[in-house]
């Protein structure tokens, strides 16, 4: 035998392991996070703004109009003393009308269409409506209700078709004289 290397022979390799213990993402840890520092201003923020005047969080604010509210004359500047001192307050209510504010068209249909699905409830309950013109009645409110979204003239040819089908049905006496004069005054205000 030869004093040299032997081709045959056991060749020795490292094989890398990889690194014991936990390795997290680090971009994938910021990002939750940036999330849930993100839910949580939300969320209170959220909080803060349902919460009302008293500051009792849980019951939800009616919906105001889009404007803002129509004001009086401005008050004069604090720095000026009054004019003359204020009367005392009277028990009757005061001359002037509380001001006018411009609701749309629509709103006022729909609020009309409320009241008068409420008073055709009514009515079969009192026994001013007969059940089944009742369930027609409420059947064609709901519908209009649901199509809140169509053109206005739409909606007020559906009132004005609404308007005839009460009138047909008080001459053939499904629906008192008194309620129907109740419900078409319901409807007068959904047209104004």
């Amino acid at each position: 035998m030869t004093a040299g290397p032997d081709p045959g022979g056991w060749r020795r390799e490292e094989i890398r392991h990889p690194r014991r213990g936990l390795r997290v993402p680090w971009l994938a840890l910021a990002g939750a996070a940036a999330t849930a520092v993100a839910a949580t201003v939300l969320v209170a923020g959220i909080g803060d703004a349902l919460a009302g005047p008293d500051r009792s969080a849980g019951r939800l604010l009616p919906l105001q109009a889009a404007s803002p509210p129509a004001t009086k004359t401005p008050s004069p500047p604090p720095s000026s003393p009054p004019a003359a001192p204020t009367p005392a307050p009277s028990s009757s209510p005061p001359s002037s009308s509380p001001p006018q504010y411009r609701v749309p068209p629509g709103l006022l249909i729909d609020e009309a269409l409320v009241r008068l699905r409420a008073s055709v409830d009514q009515g079969v309950a009192a026994g001013d409506v007969r059940d089944d013109v009742g369930r027609d009645l409420a059947n064609v409110i709901d519908g209009m209700l649901d199509r809140r979204h169509s053109p206005l003239d739409r909606r007020r040819a559906d009132v004005a078709a609404l308007q005839r089908k009460i009138s047909t049905r008080a001459r053939e006496g499904a629906i008192t004289a008194a309620r129907a004069a109740g419900l078409h005054r319901i409807l007068a205000d959904a047209r104004d």
